[in-house]
């Protein structure tokens, strides 16, 4: 028994060496990976939806950094929305999955004008002016074609962006087929679940695998293992900061994803 211990001790001991040492390094030296970021856009949810094109244009004409998050449709269009159904925003009970594109464009944004939008008019829109944190969410064993879908249209788009995930596999696989694209690993606390499977996320036991450029972590909760990084001067991204203080107040993070203020102004949006 003891002997099995000391094996599992060991096993996590190299785990976090790897993993805090197998991050990329250029990071460093690319400026806009220390910009703020928008966390779905510059929204309030009132007569700004978040993901729509209204709190993206806000970003664009101050200039400011966007996270935005993209799934795919039953038609495989790629567009850009959070949930997995539509019902928060829109108040129809439809699966984004289940569901072709020319049906969700019917329903408005928290009965606003804006509908939901297309991942490629986001990016025909922004010209080039804010840069851009693509979150990938798909957990489901399809993701290479969101993945691959995803960096064809950025592939027209010569601005300035990264992909993340919560989703390590998205991760390796973006790494395999376009190692010289620019990825984060997005990580939270886990409370539900599979422990193991949680644990093994939460400290970033795969990076090394993953090799990321930035570590994108849940900025109120922030654990050993990141805070390891931040001694080995990983770059970190702090999400989703809801409070000017907050931000002010920020020594951990090198890339703010904040929401419902602006971080010039210090007013609520």
């Amino acid at each position: 028994m003891f002997a099995i211990v000391v094996l599992v001790v060991l096993v996590v001991l190299v785990l976090i060496v790897l993993s805090t040492l197998g991050n990329n390094s250029r990071s460093k030296n690319i400026p806009y990976l220390h910009e703020v970021y928008y966390h779905r856009g510059y929204y309030n949810n009132k007569d700004l939806p978040e993901n729509s094109m209204k709190a993206f244009r806000k970003c664009i004409d101050k200039g400011y950094g966007i996270e935005l998050d993209v799934q795919l449709t039953k038609d495989k269009k790629v567009i850009v929305f959070h949930d997995d159904d539509i019902k928060r925003m829109t108040g129809v009970n439809l699966n984004i999955k289940d569901t072709e594109y020319e049906e969700l464009k019917k329903y408005h944004l928290l009965d606003t004008e804006e509908i939901i939008p297309e991942f490629e008019e986001v990016l025909k829109a922004n010209g080039f002016k804010s840069p851009l944190y693509i979150e990938i969410k798909d957990f489901s064993m399809h993701y290479h074609e969101l993945v691959d879908k995803t960096v064809e249209l950025c592939d027209r788009y010569p601005g300035n962006y990264i992909f993340c995930s919560f989703n390590p596999m998205v991760l390796i696989y973006l790494k395999k087929i376009r190692p010289e694209l620019l990825r984060g690993i997005i990580v939270q606390r886990y409370k539900k679940g599979n422990y193991i499977v949680g644990k093994i996320l939460e400290n970033m036991f795969l990076n090394f695998m993953i090799k990321p450029d930035i570590i994108s972590y849940q900025y109120n909760k922030p654990n050993w293992s990141l805070k390891l990084n931040k001694l080995f001067h990983n770059t970190l991204a702090g999400w989703a900061i809801k409070t000017y203080e907050d931000y002010e107040n920020n020594t951990l993070y090198d890339m703010p994803v904040i929401e419902r203020f602006d971080h010039r102004t210090k007013e609520k949006i």
